[in-house]
């Protein structure tokens, strides 16, 4: 039997992933909470992680529940949200002047 186009969106929509945001840092806490973060790949705030459904996944979430804030979506939802993430260097244009500097050193006509 051939599935229907909406049964196949059904399946493409639901959730098999964990989408894991590092909320609070790990400061102060004990090492094992440390070494949870790094195993789920969580080294700064505000990042995000994709990682499949699992119990392995569940128990590492448990320890550091606290710390981060997981949703449960689809794997395209995820790949999605992980690349709506500001790119490298957004935000940041370097100028060519250096604190402290004269306008005339760095060859930026004024």
């Amino acid at each position: 039997m051939i599935p229907s186009l909406r049964a196949l969106n059904a399946a493409a929509s639901a959730p098999t992933h964990h989408l894991i945001t590092l909320v609070r840092s790990a400061r102060g806490l004990p090492p094992q909470s440390k070494a949870t973060l790094e195993a789920l790949g969580l080294h700064r705030i505000q990042q995000s992680v994709l990682h499949p459904f699992g119990a392995t996944t569940a128990g590492k979430i448990l320890k550091v529940k606290e710390l981060v804030k997981v949703r449960n979506v689809s794997e395209y939802e995820g790949l999605q949200a992980l690349e709506r993430r500001r790119p490298e260097g957004a935000g940041v244009v370097p100028t060519g002047r250096a604190f402290g500097g004269s306008k005339r050193d760095t060859g930026v006509a004024v």
